[in-house]
């Protein structure tokens, strides 16, 4: 069971929490199936120096997230070098890897500026971090120790 929360939206689904209405900008999918756990997903390749990246802004509300529901939440990648390249349609579970955002805090990362799209407007130079892919482990994987 799970809900992509993303889906059809002209803007980023939020969580509300404290007495003032804070919000929290939600993960694409959540799965509620037990225990639970919520995905960044994106479509992307590795760097020329083999890192994948996450802009400053969405990392943090991602772990702000998990800190707060102390519940897995993961940055979900579709390698496209695996599945014939930007515009490929093959998809196999093998294409796809993931990272826990509480683990990536502590990793060694790098910080720049780079253009990225927010709220579909295109930006110049939006702070990103960058972390080695070995970081990264297969989904499968994940979802073999999860559920077992």
């Amino acid at each position: 069971m799970f809900s992509p929360l993303q889906i059809g939206r002209p803007s980023s689904a939020v969580a509300y929490y404290g007495q003032a209405w804070n919000t929290f900008t939600l993960p694409d999918v959540t799965i509620w199936s037990f225990p639970g756990q919520h995905h960044e997903i994106k479509h992307k390749n590795p760097t020329r120096d083999r890192c994948f990246g996450l802009e400053v802004y969405r990392f943090d509300a991602l772990l702000a997230f998990a800190n707060e529901t102390r519940q897995d939440v993961l940055y979900t990648i579709h390698n496209h070098d695996l599945s014939g390249g930007r515009d490929g349609q093959w998809n196999d579970i093998a294409h796809w890897f993931t990272a826990e955002v509480r683990s990536l805090e502590t990793k060694q990362r790098r910080k720049t500026a780079n253009a990225s799209y927010i709220n579909g407007q295109r930006h110049e130079s939006v702070p990103t971090y960058y972390w080695d892919i070995g970081l990264w482990s297969s989904l499968d994987g994940y979802w073999q120790e999860v559920y077992h």
